[in-house]
């Protein structure tokens, strides 16, 4: 696994010792994150968009390229072709089920043609009331479908020009900021809670990545945006831990599945406990909403997220002593 995973890499059980710095200012006006072993790795409010990226990826061997998210590569980009691409998707679901909707006219009208014009005459009418409607429908199911397929190329080609987000197998961080491209490592950031005003009295809240040796920050809004449950925003910070971490398998969320056979610590872990490689694929967004939903968002609830950091205790200045303190002890 040597030749897989960089040195660079983060591993949870191997923390270096790392440099006093950090943004007090953010540190007075925002909650600053515990790094840790991921709990809860399952953000409720992302599932559905999580189980459609997932269901597009029928078989195994589909997987060998994600965008935005791999097993390599947890992009955080946008731009005009990505947000196509997920117009283009969004397309091709609303045909999918426009189609599936449509059937019950169009059965109801052939009821009534067998009873009151069973005849060619009758056929022509049906076939003329659904003609443009259906021709509707299917320019936009394949627009959707093969047009989202020709973009990811693009999108792809886009990804290495914008090489923003966290990459898993080299544990780094790159954030592009115009023709430059910050890198540093992953364990180089504070994950901080960051808030605004809703304007309906409330709070949105948002996950922020702030370089702690520099003003470089990375705005995670790549999955979830604008969450009004803060425990939301923690679980998405395990969920991203959990992705760096190559000490252990990925995150078992529905982005991930398709391609954690690729990953050699995930393939291992899956194949030892014997994971269903369609866990999340197998699943509806209906059957979601009614047999899942609420166990995950009660066990969200029930989670304690507030623990002691583990990155603090190899931080100078935090846990330990700034390189001008005395390490000794002062005997009387």
């Amino acid at each position: 696994m040597n030749d897989v995973y960089r040195e660079s890499a983060y591993r949870s059980d191997a923390i270096p010792e790392l440099s006093a710095g950090g943004h007090p200012d953010m540190d007075k006006a925002f909650q600053r994150l515990p790094w840790g072993r991921a709990q809860n790795p399952v953000v409720p409010n992302t599932m559905e968009a999580q189980l459609a990226y997932a269901r597009m990826y029928g078989e195994s061997c589909d997987a060998e390229g994600g965008y935005p998210w791999g097993e390599s590569v947890f992009g955080v980009s946008k731009g005009f072709l990505s947000g196509l691409q997920g117009f283009l998707y969004i397309l091709y679901m609303t045909m999918a089920v426009g189609f599936f909707i449509s059937l019950f006219p169009l059965f109801i009208l052939v009821l009534t043609a067998l009873f009151t014009d069973p005849t060619l005459q009758g056929v022509a009418k049906i076939y003329h009331t659904f003609e443009i409607p259906y021709a509707i429908l299917a320019v936009g199911y394949f627009g959707g479908k093969y047009g989202r397929i020709l973009l990811v190329r693009l999108t792809h080609k886009r990804q290495r020009a914008n090489p923003t987000g966290l990459y898993r197998r080299e544990g780094l961080v790159r954030i592009k900021k115009g023709k430059a491209v910050f890198e540093a490592p992953f364990i180089e950031f504070d994950a901080y809670l960051v808030h605004s005003p809703s304007g309906r009295g409330g709070r949105y809240f948002n996950l922020l990545l702030q370089h702690r040796y520099s003003k470089h920050q990375l705005w995670m809004k790549g999955l979830l945006t604008d969450a009004m449950d803060q425990k939301e925003v923690y679980a998405y910070w395990e969920m991203i831990q959990q992705f760096m971490d190559v000490s252990g398998p990925l995150p078992d969320v529905p982005i991930f599945e398709p391609f954690r056979h690729r990953d050699p610590v995930t393939a291992e872990w899956d194949q030892r406990t014997g994971r269903d490689p369609f866990k999340w694929r197998k699943m509806s967004p209906e059957s979601w909403r009614e047999h899942h939903e609420q166990t995950y968002r009660e066990r969200l609830r029930a989670t304690n997220f507030h623990r002691a950091c583990i990155l603090d205790a190899h931080i100078q200045g935090r846990g330990l002593p700034l390189p001008d303190q005395p390490r000794g002890a002062l005997l009387a």
